[in-house]
């Protein structure tokens, strides 16, 4: 795990970044997921069991989440095996260059993912036209007393 810690604390800050966002719109299509095989089968226990698929893709695809790095990279610190640039990094170089762009990318993964998902359900309502609307449609005027 130090190791791994290490290897994380050397990537850049782009790279990161990009990690960073494809893991947060991983997490809400694993979120999305979950809740809808809970609502479709009326069963809990069977959104339970599909959430961690998308925890277990991030690893597998060797993306960046924030508890990640929360969890790696201070045990590589502890070790002090964790360099940024070939020099030994701070606790303050560790939360400027690795734990901010993560953060800052699962946030906007995340954002971009249910900003399109609400979009796509949501965003391409069309008005009425006058042709569609009836008279039983319209509101009586409620009575003056």
């Amino acid at each position: 795990m130090v190791g791994a810690g290490s290897t994380k604390g050397a990537l850049p800050a782009k790279d990161l970044l990009i990690r960073g966002f494809l893991s947060g719109a991983l997490l809400g299509f694993a979120t999305s997921l979950a809740i809808t095989a809970t609502v479709q089968s009326g069963v809990p226990l069977v959104g339970a069991l599909v959430f961690p698929v998308g925890f277990v893709m991030i690893v597998l695809l060797g993306l960046e989440l924030a508890t990640g790095s929360f969890s790696l990279l201070p045990l590589a610190y502890a070790d002090g095996k964790l360099s940024l640039s070939g020099a030994k990094a701070t606790m303050a170089d560790w939360w400027i260059w690795n734990q901010i762009p993560v953060t800052i990318g699962n946030f906007i993964g995340g954002s971009v993912f249910t900003g399109f998902a609400l979009y796509l359900t949501d965003g391409q309502k069309k008005e009425a036209s006058p042709a569609t609307i009836t008279p039983s449609a319209i509101a009586e005027p409620a009575p003056v007393s």
